[in-house]
């Protein structure tokens, strides 16, 4: 059999949906900060990157081609009827019926996606490898997999959202995901897992339409079961949240909106490792997500939580009252200023000091996602050498501590 050797980790299936009038999209190379006009044939896909030794030639290739044979026709129904009846049906249910009904097979599109491979392989010592042996681990779970669907079709809220511009991109993710609120960083998970109170998922339909499932404190023009059509600047902002899941590329049908968010200082940082080391010898580590947070005020929390904590146990606990005047020195009242960052960061306070009383999977969910697992077991059974100089350099820096 002959090897495929161009193998998207988004469909050209779903790509097609985001050309431009020339017959080609624009990708925007992350690193590189380079926009380039493309064909779908040549954009979000790397030479052989499903295949392994375990397997035969082109057989998750093969698997993919086949569940797409099934979506596609039905997906692309859906984006025509929206095409036409968007400007004056409101009523979003019935294509929200429609798209849960794929949500099994398109998860399995999310987790074969680019942005997941780059977690996959992530400080891996045989990345080859290990992306495929993750993949397979979790679209070939079907307990997984149909958890995740049940949690996603029956806890999150859901709606339809327009851009008439054709502005909105599609994420090396394909899925995009964000956090609603801040939660306290606890160590194999990210703010913005699927099954997670307060996140909202952005499913690319084209660059017209976009599905949006969510739980908790929404966006006001994302509203439960409607088709809204969204401005400028609501288009800009759910851009911003699918810029912020690309690892290496981000797809749109026109140019603008990509030189918009090239410079984008989030998407320089990669995802996290998590290195858990317990007294009777055994070790966990875990790949963790990029943070992305929807909201100006999370963000300022993920990036000040530590500081705002200090100051509201040493200058405002028992010291200052809601009528006080503000500690920043506004002259405002400290309920008309600060309060609510400092309320914030009193619940992540509580939340580090209660573990156990703190729970951010949504009430009635059957599954949540899961941070990348690559390695449980005692430490000395440990292979990854860069884990091991990560743990060497942990302890000459604790034993620089005792010494001082």
């Amino acid at each position: 059999m002959n090897i495929t050797k161009k193998q998207h980790y988004v469909s050209q299936g779903i790509l097609k949906h985001f050309l431009n009038e020339q017959g080609k999209v624009f990708e925007l190379l992350i690193e590189k900060k380079l926009i380039i006009p493309k064909r779908i044939q040549d954009t979000m896909e790397q030479n052989y990157v499903y295949e392994h030794p375990a397997f035969e030639t082109n057989a998750l290739e093969k698997k993919f081609g086949e569940i797409e044979s099934v979506i596609f026709p039905r997906m692309d129904k859906i984006i025509a009827d929206l095409e036409q009846v968007y400007k004056t049906e409101k009523n979003a249910v019935k294509y929200i019926s429609e798209i849960k009904k794929m949500m099994p097979l398109l998860l399995v599109f999310y987790f074969r996606s680019g942005a997941l491979l780059y977690e996959y392989e992530f400080s891996s010592d045989k990345p080859k490898l290990d992306r495929v042996e993750r993949l397979i681990a979790n679209i070939f779970s079907s307990r997984y997999i149909n958890g995740l669907c049940r949690t996603v079709c029956n806890c999150y809220e859901a709606a339809i959202i327009v851009d008439e511009t054709e502005q909105f991109l599609i994420s090396d993710q394909y899925m995009s995901t964000v956090a609603l609120k801040y939660k306290n960083r606890f160590s194999n998970a990210s703010n913005r897992q699927i099954g997670m109170k307060e996140t909202m998922i952005l499913l690319p339909l084209s660059a017209k339409f976009y599905m949006v499932f969510y739980n908790g404190h929404n966006p006001s023009y994302i509203i439960k079961d409607k088709i809204s059509i969204l401005s400028l600047e609501e288009v800009q902002k759910i851009n911003d949240a699918v810029i912020r899941n690309c690892y290496v590329e981000c797809v749109g049908k026109y140019k603008q909106e990509l030189e918009r968010v090239k410079g984008d200082e989030i998407i320089s940082f990669g995802p996290s490792k998590c290195l858990m080391r317990y007294s009777d010898g055994t070790l966990k580590d875990h790949i963790i997500k990029r943070e992305v947070f929807y909201y100006e005020e999370d963000w300022d929390l993920d990036r000040n939580s530590y500081t705002y904590m200090v100051q509201y146990l040493e200058n405002i606990k028992g010291k200052i009252g809601r009528n006080s005047l503000c500690i920043c020195g506004s002259g405002k009242k400290y309920k008309h200023c600060c309060m609510h960052k400092y309320d914030l960061a009193k619940d992540i306070l509580f939340a580090t000091q209660n573990v156990g009383a703190v729970n951010y999977n949504i009430s009635g969910a059957v599954e949540a996602e899961a941070a990348i697992e690559e390695f449980a077991g005692k430490e000395t059974e440990l292979t990854n050498q860069r884990d091991k100089e990560a743990l060497k350099k942990i302890d000459e820096l604790m034993e620089e501590q005792k010494r001082r």
